[in-house]
Order: C-alpha cells, then structure tokens, then sequence
C-alpha cells in the first residue's frame, strides 16, 4: 500500500473513531456524566393517628434519607393487598398529610414513597391499616334554618 493510501486510511479510521464517540448525548461521553437513575431511600416510621379534639386523622413520617428527593407519593386501597390509587403528592418538605373526613367509620390502608429529583420512585413503605373515624360532628337536620321559630 502506498503511503499516500495509508494516511488516507488512518485519517478515515480516526474520523471514524471520533464520530462514534461523539455519538453519545450531544458529545459528552456517558462514562464522564452518567444518568442517575437510583431511587431515592423509602420514607421511614410510616404511621396514621387521630387528633381526638378535632375528630382528624393524620399521616405522618420520617423523611427520606436520600437528599435527592422531591416529592412523597401518598397512595390508598379499600383492601390490603388491593390496587392502590394515589391520593395526594406532597413536596419533599412535608412530612405529614391530614386526611379528609369520611362520613363514615371505614379502613383504608395506607403506603408511601419518595419519588427522587430524577422521577425515579423509592419501594413502597409497608401498607398500614387505618381505621377512620366518620365525622361525628353536628347532625344535619330536615329544617333548613334550625336557629329560628316556626313562622306559622
């Protein structure tokens, strides 16, 4: 092979080599800035309880210990090892969530996650039966206006 052919040949593989590397997310390598797709740790020391003055329920926990976490997942099922359906996301400075009245005394059951600043969810916290109180706060009546007397 002529020298003249060798040069071209070097310079088409090294262009060659360059474009391949560069290929990979707008030229930066993703060995020098990998993605990061960890979840975030799970929300310790889930647990319901009722402020008995106010007739409420409550969620409470300890945060993430994961710095990297931006918001908590609230989700409920009617069974315990049912479907759950998200309830509510809180910001990843909340650390406890009142919960509606129910109109009636029911069980929920409860489970939490964090959900990291890359959107990547942290494992469920174990589900916890809550036993709801139904409100038991004044009755509506049939008269529309209780306060005053009977016109008639």
């Amino acid at each position: 092979m002529k020298p003249r052919h060798q040069l071209r040949s070097a310079l088409f593989l090294g262009a060659l080599t360059l474009a391949l590397v560069g290929c990979n997310s707008g030229g930066s390598s993703s060995i020098n800035s990998p993605t990061d797709l960890s979840p975030p740790q799970t929300p310790a020391n889930f647990h319901a309880s009722h402020d008995v003055p106010t007739q409420r329920d409550w969620l409470a926990w300890d945060p993430s210990a994961s710095a990297s976490v931006a918001s908590y997942e609230v989700h409920y099922s009617s069974t315990p090892g049912g479907v759950s359906t998200i309830l509510t996301t809180v910001d990843a400075s909340t650390d406890a969530l009142l919960l509606a009245i129910v109109s009636a005394p029911t069980t929920e059951y409860y489970r939490l996650r964090a959900v990291g600043t890359n959107g990547v969810p942290s494992a469920f916290t174990p589900p916890i039966p809550v036993t709801r109180a139904g409100w038991e706060g004044l009755q509506p009546t049939d008269d529309p206006d209780p306060g005053h007397a009977d016109d008639n």
